[in-house]
């Protein structure tokens, strides 16, 4: 029992190590598709496949079918590497933590009644980029005139981690239910440079830079879900996931009135709702095959977030007008995501993995121009993994993903071109390394 209670502070510690490590743009919107190197290897559909200690994020039901007490510990390095309108992103490489660990005092997978308990740190979602270029938007039209358009830089980094302290009851050999408080920390960065040349309009010349340090924000929500096990062939999973419920974003500024207005901009980005049902296949005793979907409910949070302190020049045929920005119109849509992944047992100690995962991209052309600090656009995904047993106790895992190139092309509408240009271009692919290291007692 000593041992267990110094191992839970590890995995608690290690978390919040990990805590202050960058996240990035993910890859369902700005989700992960999955947490730990296992998850990523089955590209997410594990809501009825329990995989390791992370299942605590994925559905809590799962963590009352794994074997013995689990502590896991990995990260991923991930790589999106973008382009807007031809020029690259300056960040390209962000490491996204994850650790976990789950206490089974039965120490088994069997059907005797049991609560088991978990907790989890894991880098969630977040997104990020570096435009920095003279020539980064491309050129306008003006009363017969064509112009170089003002925007010569895009910055933004956001990070989002979830804590989840959650338990599961094991009715008997079919069924399970878990419910996990989840607490997230959440932090962004953002600068817009605008070079503004000279004009008939009286706005003043030179390069604006319109910069946001980074401001943090705290907030709360849960996860509850369920596993039941029909037969020894089919298992099925269903997990909620409530909204994350955040503080404002705050920043103290020195606003030049050309983007920032106050001396103090404030922004609400609460996180999605969601909800997924996986449904888990055995064929044959070392194959399992899962299917799942889910619903993320972008809308309700991305559609067009609170912000206070912001305007926006819109060219009219009498020259500039500022826009007050009562709100961010970034416009996502709600996002169905389909995943499939398959694992197969090759050997006493070696179980490989492969999946597929796919989402529409949830933002239309036309709202493009908007989302060039956020661009989460890709669609398709491939992974394959494996894990290998080095001892009974201790296994290591790894796992590669790639989402495949997206080229999105949006119009910008004419009173916001002289900042943005008469179009917008993005292309976006990603790669993700994942490694993980896990302990059973």
């Amino acid at each position: 029992m000593r041992l267990r209670k110094k191992l839970f502070s590890a995995a608690v510690a290690a978390g919040l190590v990990f805590g202050v490590s960058s996240v990035s743009l993910a890859t369902n919107g700005y989700y992960m598709i999955a947490t730990g190197a296992r998850s990523l290897g089955m590209a997410g559909a594990v809501v009825a496949n329990p995989q390791d200690a992370s299942t605590i994020l994925q559905n809590p039901a799962g963590i009352a079918w794994l074997p013995r007490t689990m502590f896991d510990i990995g990260g991923a390095v991930f790589t999106p590497p973008r382009k807007m309108n031809g020029h690259r992103s300056d960040s390209n490489v962000f490491v996204v933590p994850a650790a976990g660990f789950a206490y089974n005092p039965m120490g088994c997978n069997c059907g005797t009644p049991h609560f088991v308990f978990g907790v989890g740190m894991y880098g969630v979602s977040g997104m990020g980029v570096d435009w920095d270029d003279t020539n980064l938007a491309n050129t306008w039209s003006f009363g017969g005139q064509t112009m170089p358009a003002m925007l010569t830089k895009a910055y933004s980094n956001m990070q989002m981690m979830e804590m989840s302290v959650g338990v599961a009851y094991r009715f008997n050999d079919k069924f399970s239910i878990g419910i996990s408080p989840v607490f997230v920390y959440q932090a962004l960065q953002m600068e817009f440079d605008f070079d503004v040349g000279n004009n008939p309009w009286g706005i003043p010349t030179g390069v604006h830079k319109e910069s946001l340090d980074t401001a943090s924000a705290y907030g709360i929500g849960f996860d509850v879900g369920l596993v039941y096990k029909i037969n020894d062939m089919w298992m099925v999973g269903l997990v909620y996931k409530s909204k994350r419920w955040m503080q404002q974003l705050e920043w103290n500024t020195r606003p030049d009135g050309f983007m920032i207005t106050s001396d103090e901009v404030k922004m609400t980005l609460d996180m999605p709702q969601q909800i997924a049902l996986g449904i888990n296949f055995r064929p044959i005793e070392p194959l399992r095959i899962e299917a799942d979907i889910r619903w993320i409910n972008y809308r309700d949070v991305m559609w067009e977030p609170d912000v206070s302190g912001m305007q926006m020049l819109a060219m009219t045929p009498n020259g500039p007008e500022p826009v007050k920005m009562d709100n961010w119109p970034f416009h996502w849509h709600n996002q169905w995501v389909y995943s499939l992944g398959a694992e197969y047992k090759a050997t006493k100690k070696l179980t490989v993995r492969a999946g597929f995962n796919y989402a529409h991209d949830q933002i239309d052309d036309d709202d493009l121009y908007m989302n060039i600090v956020s661009p989460g656009i890709v669609e398709t995904h491939v992974s394959c993994g494996f894990t290998y047993s080095i001892t009974k106790n201790f296994d290591l895992s790894f796992a590669y993903v790639h989402a495949f190139e997206h080229d999105q092309t949006g119009d910008v509408p004419q009173p916001f071109q002289a900042a943005f240009g008469k179009d917008v271009e993005i292309k976006m692919h990603q790669d993700t390394f994942a490694a993980e290291i896990s302990y059973v007692f």
